[in-house]
C-alpha cells in the first residue's frame, strides 16, 4: 500500500518520467535531506518545516498542498531511509556542482531556521556535502550564505 501511496504522490509531483528521474525525483531526494537535518537535533522545529515548506515552493515551483504533501512524504522516506546515499545518488546524477553547492545553502538554511546549529546539524550537511562532491570552499560559502 505504501508504495501505490508513494507512486501516486511521485507522479502526482514530478513532471519526468521515472526512468529519467532515477529511484526518486529530485525534489523528494531534497526533501529527504532536508528534512534529515531538521531531524538531526531529535526534533523538528516549526521554523524548519517552513524554511523547508518555502524552499520546495520557490526553488522547486510547488504548490502549497504539494510542498505540504512532499513533506510529508519525505518524513516517512527519512524514517525508512538507511542511508544518505540513495538520496545523494540522484542528486549526484541530475545536478551540476553550482546546483550541489546551492542544495548545501538550502541545507544550511533549514539548518539555521531554529537559531541554533546542533553538532548534528553540521556533521550531516558535511557528510550531504562530501557525498555531492561539494568542495569545503563552496560548503563554506553556503554556509556563510544562509547564515548572512
Amino acid at each position: 500500500m505504501f508504495e501505490s501511496l508513494k507512486e501516486f504522490i511521485e507522479s502526482a509531483f514530478f513532471n519526468t518520467p521515472a526512468e529519467t528521474r532515477g529511484a526518486h525525483g529530485l525534489e523528494l531526494s531534497a526533501a529527504v535531506l532536508m528534512i534529515e537535518i531538521a531531524l538531526a537535533d531529535s526534533r523538528i522545529e516549526n521554523e524548519e518545516l517552513d524554511v523547508i515548506k518555502d524552499i520546495l515552493q520557490q526553488h522547486f515551483n510547488l504548490s502549497q498542498d504539494e510542498s505540504e504533501n512532499l513533506i510529508e512524504l519525505g518524513k516517512r522516506e527519512a524514517d525508512h531511509a538507511t542511508s544518505l546515499f540513495e538520496y545523494t545518488r540522484t542528486l549526484n546524477e541530475k545536478l551540476s556542482a553550482e546546483e550541489k553547492a546551492k542544495l548545501i545553502e538550502m541545507l544550511w538554511r533549514v539548518a539555521v531556521a531554529d537559531v541554533v546549529i546542533d553538532k548534528y546539524e553540521e556533521y550531516y550537511i558535511r557528510k550531504v556535502a562530501d557525498l555531492l562532491y561539494v568542495s569545503h570552499g563552496d560548503y563554506i560559502k553556503a554556509k556563510h550564505n544562509a547564515i548572512n
